[in-house]
């Protein structure tokens, strides 16, 4: 009986873990944790980056659409302000876009809502990785009212804007004049023409990289568009 006990004991006393063994096991999971998270944080950043990218070229390709249906002048708006509630707060980089209807010589009117771009990413302000968005204008009040505000970083004065804009052919044009009379339908068609080829992209990219970017970066998601077709493609590193 008292021999049985003993090995029950002992039993029991082998197959326990002692603490060096627990701060063992502990200390290599700490270890593989840290050498993956680096990993796992560029892996996210990039889905985020081609999720912001997916959606930006998906959303383009409805404003071709768009003005096919509607045999009107849509374009996409792309805003540029500086918000204070992001990692760059005192800059104005492009946050944000718009399907806007543009009649010829009448009002613009927004046929959708603003979209946003992901948080941390950006359309690069840099003409090397964004020649479209060059040539920015203010923008106008119609009625008393700016078409877009955004959420935070002051009123729709403070807002610039590129734009391309698409016509019922399927063709498109980019905004290359910092001025437009949008009442009048000759100032205004002039303010828009066609692109080269080679000039036709736009870079979205994460906004750490604006301080100090490297050309191409790290980590980007380019759109080129024809201007003729108003087809677009895009390249990733």
């Amino acid at each position: 009986m008292i021999a049985n006990l003993k090995n029950s004991k002992t039993s029991r006393s082998s197959a326990a873990f002692t603490l060096v063994e627990l701060l063992t096991v502990v200390g290599i999971i700490a270890l593989l944790i840290a050498l993956a998270t680096p990993t796992l944080v560029d892996v996210i950043r990039s889905t985020r980056l081609s999720s912001a990218g997916d959606s930006l070229l998906n959303r383009l390709n409805l404003t071709q659409q768009e003005a096919i249906a509607r045999s009107k002048e849509v374009e996409m708006r792309f805003y540029k302000y500086a918000n204070v509630t992001s990692e760059r707060p005192g800059d104005q980089l492009f946050y944000a876009y718009q399907v806007v209807e543009t009649p010829s010589g009448g009002v613009p009117v927004a046929i959708s809502e603003p979209y946003y771009f992901d948080s941390g990413v950006v359309l690069a302000p840099q003409q090397e990785l964004s020649p479209m968005l060059k040539t920015t204008a203010g923008q106008t009040q119609n009625n008393g009212q700016y078409i877009f505000s955004p959420g935070s970083g002051g009123g729709g004065s403070a807002v610039e804007y590129a734009a391309l804009r698409f016509f019922p052919d399927g063709s498109c044009r980019l905004l290359n004049s910092s001025t437009i009379d949008e009442d009048n339908a000759t100032s205004s068609a002039l303010a828009y023409t066609i692109p080269p080829l080679a000039t036709s992209f736009m870079t979205l990219v994460e906004s750490q990289y604006i301080a100090s970017p490297t050309i191409p970066p790290p980590n980007y998601y380019c759109i080129q568009i024809d201007a003729y077709t108003g087809k677009a493609r895009i390249y990733r590193p």
